[in-house]
């Protein structure tokens, strides 16, 4: 992916990188998010809310492995992968932050919530 690509979509409002995010996993079937050496994902937030970033793309989130992330790695997960863990970690009380930009501003869903998205995005694919 060119640099103009990435950064017209980074610079698009948390809004549009939201639906764009939704499109491009349904479409591609991949999500990618960050972790650390154990394999423990990145969370965003403060003590009264826990967010797990996600991205559509590997390389939008290869632009977050920087200072306090450096030494982290993108994962990638397939949609049915990622499906799965959501109904694993429903109970664990993180939020999603799909698709963050630069000042880590993104739209906040319940995992219940991006789950329908994708389900609905995905069915519009068959």
């Amino acid at each position: 992916m060119n640099k103009k690509k990435v950064d017209n979509v980074i610079n698009l409002s948390s809004k549009d990188r939201y639906g764009y995010l939704i499109r491009k996993v349904a479409d591609f079937e991949k999500i990618f998010l960050i972790c650390d050496s154990y394999g423990s994902l990145v969370t965003i937030g403060d003590s009264l809310s826990k967010c797990i970033p996600v991205w559509p793309e590997k390389e939008f989130a290869e632009i977050f492995l920087t200072n306090e992330w450096k030494n982290y790695k993108v994962k990638s997960f397939s949609l049915e992968q990622f499906l799965t863990w959501i109904d694993k970690a429903t109970s664990e009380k993180y939020e999603i932050a799909g698709f963050p930009n630069l000042d880590l501003n993104a739209i906040v869903t319940t995992m219940d919530e991006i789950k329908n998205h994708l389900i609905y995005e995905s069915s519009q694919y068959e």
